[in-house]
């Protein structure tokens, strides 16, 4: 996986994800994570690689008075917005801008480490394993969902398709590196070479619904981290892009607005007693 070319650290993307992306794809998935978890009272938990926040503000609201929720992440334009989107949650809910490892957080003192779509970009996995196991108490869970391969994320698998078909493989490239640069073979490993138990994958899956159409998943194209290597292409490249996206999600569409399948991994797994 190149580390390096995928990035939210622009202002731009890190603004483009949290207004365009968030709503339609990750939103969903963290009210399902949520809600499959309850109850949340009291709890203390990490939202590991928080984002733009949105996990972490379904937490907020959930935890009482008695919880505590932090969210982390190296990217401090994305930190930023996820401060703004739960000013009105700051007594449940504090920001730390960290790697996921180390974290600067006590050892033993949390329920609960989460980590919606952030824990194939970390760069050394076993070790933010063993700091995740760090940071939990006797009896915590630690919580994890991973794309699975971008075939079956039919939608963002249509715009490497796209790429591809108009010999932009380098940017088709980079679009699968979030579904394709982690086997979820290779996912609990890491997990119970930390000392985990219970290690556990479920597979999940959804309708993509974009209710704007095609002209929306245009915008949700442009959207992701590719999206200013899409607008360097050529005006001319440009529209051939988006002429070929559309004839291709006219294929993957009965309805003009179900843009197929998104499936995930949903990883748990216990800090012994």
């Amino acid at each position: 996986m190149n580390e390096t070319k995928f990035s939210f650290g622009d202002d731009s993307v890190a603004n483009a994800y949290d207004n365009v992306l968030v709503p339609v794809l990750f939103e969903p998935w963290a009210n399902r994570l949520v809600d499959e978890y309850r109850p949340w009272t009291g709890r203390r938990v990490l939202d590991l690689a928080t984002g733009t926040g949105i996990v972490a503000q379904l937490l907020a609201e959930q935890v009482g008075p008695s919880g505590k929720v932090l969210g982390s992440d190296i990217n401090g334009e994305m930190l930023a917005l996820a401060r703004e989107r739960c000013a009105d949650l700051t007594n449940a809910v504090e920001f730390i801008e960290s790697p996921a490892h180390p974290l600067d957080i006590t050892s033993n003192s949390l329920d609960y480490v989460v980590c919606e779509q952030g824990f194939q970009f970390f760069p050394d996995k076993g070790a933010a394993a063993q700091e995740i196991y760090r940071v939990l108490r006797a009896g915590g869970k630690f919580i994890a969902t991973t794309w699975y391969p971008v075939v079956e994320c039919q939608f963002f698998g249509t715009i490497c398709e796209a790429l591809d078909a108009i010999n932009e493989p380098e940017i088709g490239a980079m679009m699968r590196i979030p579904f394709d640069s982690m086997p979820w073979s290779v996912l609990p490993p890491h997990f119970e070479v930390a000392g985990f138990v219970n290690v556990g994958l479920e597979r999940q899956e959804q309708d993509f619904v974009l209710a704007g159409g095609v002209t929306q998943a245009i915008e949700v194209a442009y959207a992701t981290p590719i999206g200013p290597q899409l607008r360097a292409l050529t005006d001319e490249r440009q529209d051939l892009f988006r002429k070929t996206l559309t004839e291709l999600l006219h294929e993957l569409s009965d309805d003009g607005i179900t843009m197929g399948r998104m499936v995930t991994n949903v990883l748990s797994a216990d800090k012994p007693n």
